[in-house]
């Protein structure tokens, strides 16, 4: 199962999105960023299966947490 990490703005909002997806039964992970994405992050990351990333940004935008990249998790 391919799985996307979605980049956001800081810790706080990381900790926010995974409460929110786990609240509608999206399990996420929190993982720790290569060097290269943190200058566009915080540093970390949300882990999301392909098939509930949708529904992930769906949740996401409706509490207005902003998405600053989403990259292929290739862990």
């Amino acid at each position: 199962m391919q799985k996307h990490i979605i980049i956001l703005t800081s810790i706080t909002y990381v900790n926010k999105a995974k409460y929110l997806l786990s609240e509608n039964n999206i399990k996420s992970y929190i993982v720790k960023m290569r060097t290269t994405f943190e200058r566009r992050g915080c540093g970390y990351g949300l882990s999301v299966s392909e098939n509930c990333l949708s529904n992930a940004f769906s949740i996401l935008e409706k509490y207005r947490i902003k998405i600053v990249e989403v990259v292929e998790d290739i862990d």
